[in-house]
């Protein structure tokens, strides 16, 4: 009788712990689920992922990559600054992209006063101002690291633009 009490004793713990395990491992699925929705829902999930990881609010997604698109494109502007002289498509892209800060600042401005409506106008402006710059090299039938990095801040803003819908 012994072996049937200690069977008692231990199915319930044994219950519970594997109901905690099942909660637990079900919750970090439900959260990678979740930030998989959120990218799944851009054109480009790959360069989306990176900046939204663990990030589950729409709001919040989009704030985090406002920022890294404002990190980036100062980082662009600096890499334009030394080559603008003398092209006139590095030329035309470092205006635009001082014209995309402007505007990713204003969406930053506009998501914390929780105004969807000129959000997402300051992020369509952006997405412009990346696309023009990617569009004078296109012209110029130019090839080089500043339009590279045009190309992938426009797939970034892109995807920005999307999740600002999700708000």
């Amino acid at each position: 009788m012994a072996g049937r009490g200690v069977f008692q004793l231990r199915f319930p713990v044994v219950a519970a712990s594997a109901a905690v395990l099942i909660f637990i491992v079900s919750s970090h699925v439900a959260e990678a689920s979740r930030m998989m929705n959120l990218c799944s829902h851009t054109a480009y999930p790959s360069l989306c992922r990176p900046l939204v990881k663990r990030i589950t609010n729409p709001r919040r997604a989009t704030h985090r990559t406002i920022q890294a698109l404002e990190a980036k494109t100062k980082l662009a502007i600096a890499d334009a600054a030394r080559f603008k002289n003398g092209n006139q498509a590095i030329a035309t892209c470092y205006a635009t992209l001082g014209d995309a800060v402007y505007n990713l600042a204003n969406a930053k401005k506009s998501i914390r006063k929780r105004d969807v409506m000129a959000l997402n106008t300051f992020l369509t402006a952006a997405v412009s101002d990346y696309g023009v710059c990617v569009e004078g090299f296109i012209d110029a039938n130019q090839v080089n690291t500043v339009q590279n990095v045009a190309v992938d801040l426009r797939k970034i803003s892109s995807n920005c633009l999307s999740l600002s819908t999700l708000i």
